[in-house]
């Protein structure tokens, strides 16, 4: 006779998909959220007036508004000490764009426009639905300086185009340095935030085709971040836009085991759903905020403990090794916490 966890194990391979469900994104319709693009430069003495407007914005709308700041042109050139923020991936932009001057910026890649516009364009994004929900994971190992990105997307709804576009890309926060202002005179220890610092797609993006309502998309990167940056101040950015057109959706998460993993907490769950799915090397395992920590254990089709390890008190992101183990379906569990399945295939 089995027991509940096989039973529960053999439903699970029965059931194509069963243990292939999101984790990181809600499939609920949701209001599109804005992304805006800044075009700046260190030698730029108007910027910083754009800067105040554009984290004035981000402050209104922390949940809704990702900034991200695209130094370019020959203002960018550094000096001496001068700190240099110019990227490949940013003079594309530039390029692609047609910049020719700056302070400009693009929300949700509608058109460039001056600061004093953005405050009315984004709440004007913001009240608009969107056909896709975005998600985004981020987990880092501090050995081999490599970030771990996990992004999902939803459609709620079907695109306005057959192809959209998948983005994901680097920022960093706090980046003390240069920066010239005419109204202020000139910083030489200048708050520098949301800096680009490289795209992990493309910066033409990854094409979803045929997008439509129900479709659900995962996606996985890794990324060696360089030493020169402060991986504590590094940000993951995920947006989905459809191709030659608006933005639908985009999440900002910390590098540092960031997530925008669906809280469970309401239905009396701790532990999301580990991704991806299969794995092979590592899986990631969400938890709803607030929770007390404890023992997790992984269990094989027996009930057998394969795994065991000590959970933080509050911790959102687990990342959990399961090379070595033998494929199959495997449950994992936390004491007061319902047990999920996770998928290893090698």
């Amino acid at each position: 006779m089995m027991n509940a966890l096989q039973f529960l194990c053999t439903i699970a391979l029965l059931i194509p998909g069963a243990a292939y469900t999101q984790t990181l994104v809600s499939t609920d319709p949701q209001q599109r959220s804005a992304l805006l693009e800044v075009f700046t430069a260190i030698n730029c003495g108007n910027c910083p007036a754009a800067h105040t407007v554009a984290n004035g914005l981000a402050a209104d709308h922390p949940d809704d508004l990702v900034l991200v700041e695209v130094h370019g042109g020959s203002l960018s050139v550094p000096q001496g000490a001068q700190p240099d923020f110019r990227t490949d991936d940013g003079a594309a932009l530039w390029s692609s764009w047609g910049v020719t001057f700056q302070p400009q910026g693009l929300v949700n890649r509608s058109q460039l426009s001056s600061a004093n516009s953005w405050p009315s364009s984004v709440p004007v994004v913001l009240s608009t639905s969107s056909p896709v929900n975005v998600g985004l994971a981020s987990t880092y190992d501090a050995g081999s300086q490599q970030l771990s990105i996990m992004v999902e997307a939803y459609y709620t709804g079907t695109s306005l185009t057959s192809t959209d576009q998948l983005y994901v890309l680097l920022t960093e926060d706090h980046v003390i340095g240069y920066q010239q202002d005419y109204v202020n005179g000139a910083h030489a220890a200048y708050d520098h935030r949301h800096a680009l610092r490289g795209y992990v797609t493309s910066v033409e993006g990854e094409d979803i085709t045929m997008p439509t309502a129900g479709e659900f998309v995962q996606r996985s990167y890794t990324y060696t971040v360089p030493s020169t940056w402060n991986v504590e101040e590094l940000h993951v950015v995920a947006f989905v836009q459809a191709d030659q057109g608006p933005v639908y959706q985009v999440k900002r998460v910390a590098a540092l085991d960031g997530s925008t993993a669906i809280n469970e907490s309401s239905a009396g769950g701790i532990l999301g759903n580990a991704y991806p799915v299969p794995a092979a090397e590592q899986v990631f395992i969400p938890m709803a905020a607030g929770h007390n920590g404890g023992m997790l254990t992984v269990t094989d089709v027996q009930g057998r403990t394969v795994r065991s390890f000590s959970v933080p008190a509050g911790s959102t992101l687990l990342t959990i090794p399961v090379a070595g183990l033998a494929e199959g379906v495997y449950a994992y569990g936390l004491a007061g916490a319902d047990r999920r399945l996770m998928v290893v295939r090698h």
